[in-house]
């Protein structure tokens, strides 16, 4: 249970503090812009993945409030669906990072494989998989 909340914790803390970041530095909340229209995606996807990315973060930190017997199924509840929303953001960071048109500039610490998304996704793929893990061992 110890490490499916530090994990919990870290992917929260991560996609609340970028999404943030977005909003409060207009360098950051440019680099965003120009991935987005230089993929294809569009500006309009603007609002809404920083929207997507502090939501997450906030699901992912709000599901330790409820961590305890009393609100297991909450819990795990809104650990699975943070992580799986992780999981959406990290599959369209992967695409951003793999067209040819985005510049490595705009993109986080300036590398254009795709490394940070891979590690977040798996990540999340993990509090997913470990969270139904616990889950089925605690519900019985």
């Amino acid at each position: 249970m110890k490490s499916l909340k530090i994990r919990s914790w870290i992917l929260g803390v991560f996609m609340f503090m970028f999404g943030s970041l977005k909003l409060v530095i207009p360098t950051i909340g440019g680099w965003f812009h120009t991935q987005l229209t230089t993929s294809g995606i569009g500006d309009f996807a603007w609002p809404f993945g920083v929207g997507t990315e502090i939501i997450t973060g906030l699901i992912l930190l709000g599901a330790l409030i409820f961590e305890g017997k009393t609100y297991a199924r909450r819990f795990f509840s809104f650990i699975i669906f943070g992580s799986g929303l992780v999981v959406v953001t990290m599959i369209v960071a992967v695409y951003v990072h793999l067209q040819p048109n985005v510049p490595a500039n705009v993109l986080p610490l300036g590398i254009k494989p795709p490394v940070i998304p891979v590690s977040v996704l798996i990540l999340a793929v993990a509090n997913i998989f470990y969270t139904l893990k616990l889950f089925k061992v605690t519900s019985n």
